[in-house]
């Protein structure tokens, strides 16, 4: 497996327990908005606004809706995990665990 595809496991797994977690706790959905409303303020974010409104969008659209966008295999789906604010969902601890498994595989 080559860098890029260590980068794509890696945040397809991510987004998978960040999913998981949002489904677990409803309310961590409100970190998330906090994330994308920092990140809008921010001056070198412009290029991004299309795909920080499709997060504002999926958060809206519940955990369910938004699994089946971001967890897809598609091109589309994997920009957006590029672009993501659920990384504030994960543990240190769990991103090192999932980059380690992620350089394995």
């Amino acid at each position: 497996m080559n860098r890029q595809q260590q980068i794509e496991h890696f945040l397809l797994a991510a987004h998978r327990v960040a999913v998981a977690r949002l489904k677990a706790q409803p309310g961590k959905a409100e970190e998330v908005r906090r994330q994308l409303s920092r990140w809008r303020r921010d001056a070198g974010l412009k290029r991004s606004k299309v795909y920080l409104d499709e997060w504002d969008a999926l958060l809206g659209a519940g955990p369910d809706q938004l699994e089946q966008v971001v967890c897809a295999a598609d091109e589309h789906a994997a920009v957006l995990r590029s672009v993501s604010p659920m990384s504030i969902l994960l543990t240190q601890k769990e991103r090192a665990e999932l980059l380690r498994a992620s350089r394995t595989a």
